[in-house]
């Protein structure tokens, strides 16, 4: 009878790789969550700070919204880590929405670059009696 006789090469290969794509999977798949959740955070707090500022009476000045959320997007630190591609800002009575969509700059520079990331937000007014 004969021996047969191989090599292990090929099965610790394939389980390697199986590894090294799982890894690198679950690293696109958390760089995905954070930026999503860091660009819904920029839409939040922009939209906070613009219709803070632009209220008259309990309604948002259009203008003046358009103008603070531009100016939120320069100069907030928060921000400097997202290509704002779009940003629309709309009034409705005493309710501002931001639509807002961006590209994410990883700061490890693993993959979330060539994704747009599209999130709304929503402030509204209320006056005390």
């Amino acid at each position: 009878m004969k021996s047969d006789r191989g090599t292990i090469a090929p099965l610790i290969a394939t389980y390697l790789a199986l590894i090294l794509l799982s890894v690198f999977g679950s690293v696109a798949v958390v760089t995905a969550l954070v930026a999503v959740n860091r660009v819904q955070g920029i839409a939040d707090m922009a939209i906070l700070y613009a219709h803070d500022r632009s209220v008259t009476a309990g309604i948002p000045n259009q203008a003046q919204l358009s103008q603070e959320i531009a100016l939120f997007l320069q100069k907030a630190p928060s921000a400097h880590r997202v290509v704002v591609v779009s940003a629309a800002a709309r009034v409705n009575a005493d309710t501002s929405t931001l639509r807002i969509c961006a590209r994410y700059k990883n700061p490890l520079g693993i993959g979330v670059e060539s994704a747009i990331i599209c999130r709304e937000s929503k402030a509204k007014s209320f006056l005390l009696p």
